[in-house]
């Protein structure tokens, strides 16, 4: 067997394509490359070296050199292989044009980079004491921009508030009142119990609404949920806040154990 890498080639080694074409996000481009042994002997390819070449704007991509992956050829076998590349998260979306070398002979490889917003927040879960009307909880939030654009910090405007046993309490009462008088009957007495006991809106607001991160750059945001006027202060609420595509779920106590 002969163990092929970035600096290593064979030049039974045939590659069937002119061009070989990567499509995605910049960290995880995605491509299929024809391979073909010519050799008498089984070959083990580890990675195949790139060569750097700017493309058409300019813009150069300097690392990583080599595209990685395992696979196996039989004398004589050929195969399409699917094959991934990384580049740096931030890399900025385009066409990016360079060159695989095998058995001495170079081959055009072309990389769309394509848009990718992709963000980290933490924390994801808040906790929170005491339920009062009007009451307003805020929390520090780390967000970061990990994509290859810039993003713009939205504006939440409001949210669900939940009583944290609304369900199963409306529930049991309408088995208790309408079980008896047939399942639709019993769904129409649920209803109207969730419908009842259901607060409004929660208010959200951010205090870095409208500020746009660079990528790779960070912030720390300030989150404010304010409870409806009709939250029950002997109950306990929780909710799920929608930012971009990450979720934050709160939940809050009907009394300050710090108190007790």
């Amino acid at each position: 067997m002969i163990t092929l890498s970035s600096n290593i080639f064979h030049e039974k080694l045939q590659i069937g394509e002119e061009e070989i074409v990567l499509n995605g996000p910049p960290n995880k481009l995605t491509g299929q490359i024809f391979l073909r042994n010519n050799d008498s002997e089984t070959l083990f390819i580890k990675e195949l070296a790139l060569s750097v070449s700017n493309n058409k704007k300019g813009l150069a991509i300097n690392e990583p050199a080599t595209i990685q992956f395992i696979t196996s050829l039989f004398p004589g076998e050929e195969r399409r292989h699917s094959i991934r590349h990384k580049l740096p998260a931030d890399t900025p979306p385009g066409i990016y044009e360079n060159t695989i070398e095998v058995a001495g002979k170079k081959k055009k490889i072309k990389m769309i980079v394509q848009q990718n917003m992709d963000i980290a927040l933490s924390p994801q879960e808040l906790f929170f004491h005491e339920v009062a009307p009007g009451k307003g909880h805020s929390a520090i939030l780390s967000l970061t921009n990990n994509g290859n654009v810039p993003f713009t910090i939205p504006e939440i405007k409001h949210t669900t508030t939940l009583d944290a046993d609304y369900l199963c309490r409306a529930t049991s009462l309408a088995m208790r009142e309408k079980g008896g008088e047939g399942f639709m009957i019993m769904m129409d007495a649920l209803t109207k119990n969730v419908y009842k006991d259901m607060a409004d809106w929660a208010n959200i607001s951010i205090n870095e609404s409208g500020k746009t991160l660079a990528p790779g750059e960070s912030a720390q945001i300030e989150l404010t949920i304010t409870l409806p006027q009709n939250v029950d202060s002997k109950k306990d609420y929780f909710g799920n806040i929608r930012f971009w595509n990450e979720t934050i779920s709160y939940y809050i106590k009907s009394h300050d154990v710090s108190k007790s």
